[in-house]
């Protein structure tokens, strides 16, 4: 039996024994599950408060307004507090396939992510295309240096919700939202209770170990709704379940995410709200979740879940953030200002001897273990003001300014560990100091206009003027063919870009939205790194893009259910594309290209103690020319990272194993479609990315008023998955190992939750 038939049988049979021992131990209580008061979590079940009244009403800020999902005018999916926890998510990469439009190669490490296929894979992109937000302030780099396309993984413990937007936001959200943005709204200080949250997960990964959580959060109020104190801790571990047999070393991949949050919420009026923050996060990891696997069978060289890499690859990345907001009620509209400085780190040591065998085979380097540290530090510094009119009113508007200034200092070396001190033929192979800094001013309005009853109008635009700066010191064999050190003058870009949105919508009924939009987006362009050999490129200019669309949102049934569909058209231009020149990677502007698809998503509940939940995506992107710099001379192929369907199946089940027990089994199935990793050439080794699904399996059991367990089964299949592959050694050599991202394996795990 196929995994396909096998997912559906499971979920048909596992609420079938639901539904069976709920009649053997009676009916369901009228309120549902009790409040469980965990930190930042509706606890209410899936849908909305109670069993048997309508769907929860869900409010986002994905148009820097507070309001109804349903009323936002483009596709933009809310994971609550709750949706969260019902399917245990504690990363981006436990959520995303329930997101239409969403894909990640990320797990607790930073990672890539797409939103409606806009990337040109892991191998070709070195900025992001997405937007990221904690609180309003934009997370990591602007630019290709500091590994701008590593999106920083925000812990969701405690988080209020997830909102990811769909399509370019460059009229309100700025650079680099080409495809889209994902905002982490964090729960605020509550400034009316006291509240204490602990828990702790204990599970156990096949082919792994054994993993643990421990999270906790304390609530403290001032009195008189003064204002507040959050404070948050998080520990986890993940043993990882790579092996490598040959340098005999085992839990590869594991990694370690450890952070606190400090929130201090000073109302000390109605009108006037002042929220500070501290926020902290370190993930160090050791190795990697990849099996190798052989370019053209895409069976495992060595055995899956086994690997081969010389040296040993360690890596961290962390995050530390200072905010400050505030929020000021005035008579007819309200000012916010929201400040953010923050510093990110990053340090890897990867093991590169597959590419630069493959590279210098003919220059007597046989199979010599390079090793490549990186080193990156970006201070980012940003500033937000925005006015925003009440919501009454035939017009509403919001005109706002915006400042960013980060500072990024990277250090690329690589040694030839084969040899004392790493030299190869006595030289240092490569060491490159290379720092930059990018600035960037900016003002936008948004204004929406009442036409007639139903009928109205957004209509936004957004100016960025964006100053970059970037000098490089080199020295080494690759870099200037010796050991003397080429210190370069100042390179410096000063661009500009204008972004726009027209929006309009029309409300059929009151349960039916129907909406149109044109949007763009832009990511910026900069200086590129040289050798002394030859300039080549020194600057690339930003990518934009268009995006079309047509929607429908609507509720049926009394409230008991919800159905969003959408059709886009995407025309993408000026591609930033990774061109190695001279032995260097540099940014190259390409011609264009077009995504077009389809997204649906629905929500139900069926009957009072069963809700469905449920998402579908269809997405085709291609290059619509030729592109000489990656020696692709054809219109038609195909972009990256971009299947062709998502599913994702999501089931609730509530009843009760006393009155005072009431519980709720959850069953999930996910399917991630075939992809494609490069695009086939002789510069860019293409790695077909088969499709796979994933069962999940959750019941979540109240034990008393303060405590709760969650037991979950994960990966019931224990499905190998290839989420993501590095081909750039494949280029070179055909027959060197692939190495292939592989999704978690079966896990099998229990979470205790004290509320107090």
């Amino acid at each position: 039996m196929s995994n396909r038939f096998s997912s559906a049988w499971l979920i048909a049979c596992g609420l079938l024994m639901a539904h069976g021992a709920a009649a053997a131990v009676g009916p369901v209580s009228s309120s549902g599950i009790p409040a469980q008061g965990q930190a930042g979590r509706r606890s209410e079940p899936a849908g909305g408060p109670g069993l048997g009244g309508e769907l929860q009403e869900i409010v986002v800020t994905a148009t820097q307004r507070v309001e109804p999902v349903q009323r936002v005018p483009f596709q933009v999916t809310a994971m609550t507090a709750h949706e969260l926890t019902r399917i245990d998510a504690h990363n981006l990469g436990d959520f995303a396939a329930y997101v239409p439009g969403l894909i990640t190669n990320s797990g607790a490490a930073p990672g890539l992510i797409v939103i409606r296929g806009v990337t040109m894979g892991t191998g070709g992109q070195l900025s992001s295309a997405i937007g990221l937000y904690l609180d309003g302030i934009p997370l990591g780099t602007s630019t290709s240096f500091g590994l701008g396309y590593q999106s920083f993984n925000v812990n969701t413990f405690d988080l209020d919700r997830v909102e990811v937007l769909n399509g370019p936001q460059g009229t309100l959200y700025g650079a680099d939202s080409l495809g889209g943005a994902v905002k982490y709204e964090t729960s605020p200080p509550d400034p009316h209770a006291l509240h204490v949250v602990a828990e702790t997960e204990l599970s156990y990964t096949e082919h792994g170990g054994t993993n643990y959580g421990l999270r906790g959060m304390v609530n403290l109020p001032f009195g008189g709704g003064l204002g507040a104190l959050r404070i948050d801790g998080i520990d986890n571990y993940d043993s990882g379940y790579m092996r490598d047999p040959v340098y005999h070393r085992d839990n590869q991949g594991a990694t370690r995410n450890e952070g606190a949050r400090v929130q201090l919420l000073l109302a000390p009026m109605s009108q006037l709200h002042i929220r500070l923050g501290v926020f902290f996060q370190r993930d160090p990891s050791v190795g990697l979740a990849t099996d190798f696997r052989n370019f053209v069978t895409h069976r495992p060289t060595i055995g899956t879940y086994d690997q081969a890499y010389p040296l040993e690859q360690p890596a961290v990345s962390s995050l530390t953030l200072y905010s400050a907001e505030i929020n000021w009620r005035l008579p007819w509209l309200t000012v916010t200002s929201i400040t953010g400085d923050q510093a990110d780190h990053g340090f890897s040591l990867s093991d590169e001897s597959l590419v630069y065998d493959a590279l210098l085979a003919g220059f007597g380097a046989g199979h010599d273990p390079f090793q490549l540290p990186v080193d990156t530090n970006t201070h980012r510094i940003t500033q937000e003001v925005r006015l925003v009119s009440h919501q009454e009113g035939p017009v509403r508007w919001i005109v706002g300014g915006y400042f960013d200034h980060e500072i990024t200092n990277e250090i690329v070396d690589l040694y030839d560990r084969a040899n004392p001190g790493g030299t190869f033929f006595g030289l240092v192979p490569f060491n490159a100091d290379l720092p930059s800094s990018y600035r960037e001013v900016a003002g936008y309005a948004d204004t929406t206009i009442s036409l007639t009853r139903g009928l109205s109008l957004g209509v936004g635009v957004r100016y960025s003027a964006q100053h970059q700066s970037y000098q490089e010191t080199t020295f080494g064999l690759f870099a200037t063919g010796s050991n003397a050190v080429y210190d370069s003058p100042v390179a410096v870009t000063n661009q500009n870009v204008t972004t726009y949105s027209i929006n309009p919508k029309y409300q059929l009924s009151r349960n039916v939205m129907l909406y149109a939009r044109a949007a763009s987006g832009f990511r910026p362009g900069g200086p590129n790194f040289v050798l002394v050999s030859g300039l080549h490129n020194p600057s690339f200019a930003p990518d934009t893009l268009w995006n079309y669309e047509l929607g429908e949102k609507s509720s049926l049934f009394d409230h008991r259910a919800q159905l969003n569909f959408d059709v886009y058209d995407i025309e993408w231009r000026h591609i930033q594309l990774v061109v190695n020149n001279g032995g260097v990677n540099q940014l190259e502007n390409g011609h264009s290209a077009r995504v077009q698809g389809a997204e649906m998503s629905f929500r139900a509940r069926v009957t009072p103690r069963l809700t469905l939940d449920g998402s579908a995506t269809y997405t085709h992107a291609w290059l619509t020319a030729p592109a000489p710099v990656l020696k692709i001379d054809y219109s038609g192929a195909r972009l990256p990272m971009s299947p062709r369907f998502n599913f994702a199946l999501l089931g609730t089940y509530h009843f009760s194993l006393s009155p005072r027990h009431p519980t709720a089994l959850t069953v999930s199935d996910t399917w991630m479609g075939e992809r494609t990793e490069g695009f086939g050439t002789s510069a860019s080794a293409r790695y077909s990315l088969p499709s796979f699904n994933t069962v999940d399996i959750y019941w979540s059991l109240t034990l008393s008023h303060a405590l709760s367990a969650d037991l979950y089964l994960k990966n019931v299949f224990d499905a190998a998955g290839q989420i993501d592959a590095t081909t750039l050694a494949n280029e070179y050599d055909p027959s060197a190992p692939t190495p292939v991202l592989i999704s978690q394996p079966r896990t099998v795990g229990i979470l205790l939750r004290a509320s107090f």
